[in-house]
């Protein structure tokens, strides 16, 4: 075992450094706001929308899946909860792509689609819930024509997008 002078000088010298260490980062914060470069905007967009697809089909399709019970509630929720965040990366990205005046209308068109969906995926889980629970038909029936609207909406929104790129 070390002196006890030993032992007390790593202690002073940890907490020095300790101490340095938040004095620096206090000094000079970091910025957490997230940045994400775009260069070709053409290119981003036609990447989000593709993208988008791949994350729609997977809903659509396990959404269809459960109502003719061949995945299970559990199953499903878990497929339309990653859906959900990787609906919400693709909102992100476009939030913070920071896209010049030429392309605002089309990336503020695609943040509505994308947005209509995630309403979209919310409904099908609350609708998932309640056909689980035996919940009543006219409430079941009432989420399904809001759930068709939302789809519908989406896919409008994307093509309000498609038509107003420069």
């Amino acid at each position: 075992m070390g002196s006890k002078k030993g032992v007390v000088i790593t202690v002073v010298v940890l907490i020095a450094i300790t101490i340095a260490s938040f004095m620096v980062w206090f000094d000079n914060p970091s910025n957490n706001e997230m940045t994400i470069v775009v260069t070709d905007f053409e290119n981003h967009d036609a990447g989000i929308y593709e993208r988008h697809k791949i994350v729609a089909n997977a809903v659509e399709e396990s959404f269809s899946e459960f109502l003719n019970e061949k995945i299970s509630l559990d199953e499903y929720v878990r497929i339309a909860e990653t859906s959900s965040s990787q609906n919400n990366a693709l909102l992100m990205e476009l939030a913070y792509s920071d896209a010049p005046q030429e392309w605002q209308e089309t990336y503020i068109n695609r943040i509505a689609s994308l947005k209509s969906f995630e309403s979209y995926i919310i409904e099908t889980m609350v609708i998932a819930n309640l056909i689980n629970s035996d919940g009543e038909q006219e409430q079941i029936a009432e989420i399904m024509k809001n759930i068709e609207k939302l789809k519908e909406e989406s896919v409008q929104y994307a093509e309000m997008a498609n038509s107003s790129k420069p």
